[in-house]
């Protein structure tokens, strides 16, 4: 395991992250895993994945995006094949915000590098479904 997760119920963990103390959230099923928040950076989504799979036994098939902010949101590129949900404001700022993501995510102390991999695989997608409670949307 690359981090440490907390296990809530047979199929609910959640996991602190180091860089920025970000919580994220996996609740899983027996034929896939939905995942709350995807971290800062590629290196870190990739070894969130890693552990999602030992824990899980499947990969990340869903996603829910909580808010904009950097260090919940880079991640995303690593879980290209999952439908991802967010509110369209996450997805606007995906798209339009970038130079402010870099700055703020750089204003935290993330690795540069890692940051600009990160911006430079986010791809808008069109998979997901809306409705209306919830706006499926992706940026990532």
């Amino acid at each position: 395991m690359h981090f440490a997760w907390e296990q809530l119920t047979d199929s609910v963990h959640r996991c602190r992250l180091p860089f920025c103390d970000v919580t994220i959230g996996l609740v899983h099923g027996r034929s896939g895993a939905l995942l709350v928040d995807t971290g800062t950076t590629l290196v870190e989504a990739a070894a969130i994945a890693a552990d999602v799979r030992r824990l899980a036994g499947c990969p990340v098939t869903h996603i829910v995006l909580t808010h904009k902010h950097f260090d919940h949101v880079l991640g995303s590129s690593m879980f290209a094949a999952a439908e991802l949900y967010c509110a369209p404001e996450v997805v606007d700022y995906l798209s339009s915000a970038t130079d402010q993501i870099r700055e703020d995510a750089l204003h935290y102390g993330a690795n540069a590098g890692e940051i600009d991999d990160a911006i430079a695989a986010l791809r808008p997608r069109t998979t997901g479904s809306t409705t209306p409670s919830s706006t499926s949307a992706t940026a990532a």
